[in-house]
């Protein structure tokens, strides 16, 4: 059983949510290996940081992560063919927590022995706070709202896939030194790809071919039907040349299968004036 101990993206948002909020949630996201027709069981703690008691019901949905950051589908229009909504059962369904006090929550999540499509199955168990007593002629009642994230990986023929399309190079409107990259990425496989099995970097030639500078280039979780505009930013000498360049952008996934990486390699030109 592989499990994940973060995505940053993801871990580093809901993290931020998490103290504000008066919950804290553990784990914030799970990696399973779970095959068609099999389940797993294990607890999600949810601790009550506040100085007040809390009510806490969990709901739990489907969700996508378009340029890398959780989106929760309503259930009722849920169309993702990748959504795990109806994989997972969490009880209790609600529970009364006092200050310092944590919850735990008992689930199990069940994987069909057909699954259509297959792939990955992505859900989050969204843990909803409220007061457990609200003043009296209170308009505005503060709820607070931290999930557990579930990213789940059937195994055999369930592979990610980049391709990488639309690509162009432009100076900042503010500093024609500053050159902004962008391409539009895209995971057309059936799971999801994590930012650490991802590595990518940039180069820019000129146009003889030579090398004039190059720094690695961010990535992060990708799932599957998702597509994002990868974005970098290439601060040009302040003595360069003008002329024309080539931004190189390169990902090399490893996923997977990491002994057979996959490479990705697409080229934008620009014409510089400085």
């Amino acid at each position: 059983m592989r499990k994940l101990i973060a995505i940053v993206a993801v871990t580093a948002l809901l993290g931020v949510l998490a103290t504000p909020a008066g919950i804290s949630v553990f784990p914030l996201v799970q990696e399973l290996l779970l095959p068609p027709g099999t389940s797993y069981s294990n607890t999600i703690q949810v601790e009550n940081v506040s100085e007040e008691p809390v009510k806490i019901t969990v709901q739990v949905v489907g969700f996508m992560a378009p340029e890398g950051i959780p989106q929760f589908l309503d259930p009722a229009q849920d169309r993702y063919p990748f959504s795990g909504k109806d994989l997972l059962t969490i009880e209790p369904a609600q529970q009364e927590v006092l200050p310092g006090e944590t919850a735990t929550f008992h689930y199990t999540v069940t994987m069909p022995a057909d699954l259509d499509p297959y792939g990955g199955r992505y859900l989050a168990a969204v843990f909803r706070a409220e007061p457990v007593e609200v003043e009296a002629g209170a308009q505005v009642v503060v709820a607070a709202q931290v999930a557990s994230l579930f990213l789940i990986d059937p195994g055999g023929e369930a592979a990610p896939h980049l391709k990488v399309a639309d690509i162009k190079a432009y100076p900042s409107v503010d500093d024609p030194h500053k050159i902004v990259l962008e391409a539009l990425v895209t995971n057309d496989g059936n799971l999801h790809i994590s930012s650490d099995q991802i590595r990518g970097y940039v180069y820019i030639t000129d146009e003889d071919g030579y090398v004039v500078d190059e720094f690695s280039a961010h990535t992060h979780t990708v799932l599957p039907g998702n597509a994002y505009i990868h974005r970098e930013v290439w601060q040009a000498p302040q003595d360069l040349p003008s002329g024309k360049y080539y931004l190189h952008l390169g990902l090399v996934l490893f996923a997977p299968d990491p002994e057979h990486p996959q490479h990705l390699f697409i080229t934008a030109p620009i014409t510089l004036k400085f």
